[in-house]
């Protein structure tokens, strides 16, 4: 659960940083997952439906989605109740999954991700939404941990009027964004309002981060509706480019 200062926190900025929360043979079990997601999520594409892949790099995965109908380790984490208490803590209730993905940041090639909301890309669903970011390795600021722009959940959506509705370019100025460096275990928990962004990762070492994002149960699992067809057309496409070959 969250102390009263976490949550006091989170209140106040949109997002909070959960210190060490697994422990490393917890960590190694889910890196293997994560191994496992990549090998088993179909071939490095650009057609695959699961996968984004770096531009700067065809052969390199950049995130995977939807990632719990293929490694059965990252179904399960989806209940852990330390993944789901800090949603449900400021939900005000139970809660159910909405949306899953594996985020990789390659080294040395792991692109930047522009200023947005992610309820930008959500609005046909409610906006209770809290998203539960597990880190997989130490994010750092060199490697492109997450930047959130502190209050920015406050005033809900940004409007926008550019040719990228999902993305923001005015109102909200990323420069006053701020990093949450944290080592692996640590849970990093944020408002679907709240504006964040990330920097490359130029190290030599890449930043996997597990992203479940929860909703109320009183609002309705909407999962199997949202993720669930995206999820068959993953299968479709594999099984067609297997058959195409």
């Amino acid at each position: 659960m969250l102390t009263e200062a976490q949550l006091a926190f989170y209140l106040e900025n949109g997002f909070v940083v959960l210190d060490s929360v697994f422990n490393s043979s917890e960590l190694a079990h889910l890196q293997s997952a994560a191994d496992e997601l990549l090998a088993k999520s179909g071939p490095v594409h650009p057609d695959n439906p699961r996968l984004q892949i770096e531009e700067e790099d065809a052969d390199v995965v950049r995130k995977i989605e939807p990632i719990i109908d293929v490694v059965p380790a990252l179904q399960e984490l989806v209940f852990d109740e330390r993944m789901t208490s800090p949603a449900a803590q400021i939900l005000g209730e139970d809660v159910v999954l909405f949306e899953d993905k594996l985020n990789y940041k390659p080294p040395r090639v792991g692109s930047p991700y522009p200023l947005h909301q992610d309820y930008a890309y959500w609005q046909d669903y409610t906006d209770q939404l809290v998203s539960v970011t597990l880190l997989l390795d130490d994010a750092t600021e060199e490697n492109g941990c997450l930047r959130f722009v502190a209050g920015s959940h406050a005033d809900g959506l940004v409007p926008r009027e550019d040719d990228h509705p999902k993305i923001i370019q005015f109102d909200v100025d990323a420069s006053t964004s701020v990093g949450t460096p944290g080592a692996a275990g640590s849970l990093v928990v944020f408002s679907c309002y709240t504006a964040h962004h990330s920097y490359p990762n130029r190290t030599e070492h890449g930043r996997r981060a597990i992203l479940y994002t929860y909703n109320p149960i009183s609002v309705g699992d909407t999962y199997s509706f949202y993720k669930g067809r995206h999820t068959q057309k993953c299968r479709d496409w594999v099984e067609s480019f297997g058959t195409n070959r």
